[in-house]
C-alpha cells in the first residue's frame, strides 16, 4: 500500500509542469511559433501573454489563461520548448 502512494506521489511531481517566461510554443495545426512573454496574476487566475510569430506575418500577442495553456500543452496541441536557463552553461576544457 506505501509503495503504492510513492509511485503515485512521485508520478504527480513528473506531470507537473510549469510555464515560464521565454519557453517557446509551436502550434501544429496554423504553423505559429510564440514565445511566453509575461505572466500575471488576475482575478480570475494567471494570464499568459504570448508573442505569435508566422512567416510572412507581422507578430501578434494573445492572452489566454494559464490553466488552458498548460491544458493546450500536456494534450498535445501545443509543442512546448522551455527556455534554457544562461546559469548552466559548462565551460568547454581548456
Amino acid at each position: 500500500m506505501n509503495k503504492l502512494i510513492i509511485l503515485s506521489k512521485i508520478s504527480e511531481k513528473k506531470s507537473r509542469m510549469k510555464l515560464n517566461v521565454g519557453d517557446v510554443l509551436f502550434e501544429s495545426m496554423s504553423q505559429n511559433i510564440g514565445a511566453v512573454t509575461k505572466i500575471f496574476d488576475h482575478p480570475d487566475g494567471k494570464i499568459i501573454k504570448i508573442r505569435w510569430r508566422m512567416e510572412g506575418h507581422l507578430p501578434h500577442d494573445t492572452e489566454h489563461s494559464y490553466k488552458k495553456v498548460l491544458r493546450c500543452v500536456k494534450n498535445g496541441e501545443y509543442e512546448l520548448t522551455p527556455k534554457i536557463s544562461t546559469n548552466s552553461q559548462v565551460e568547454p576544457n581548456k
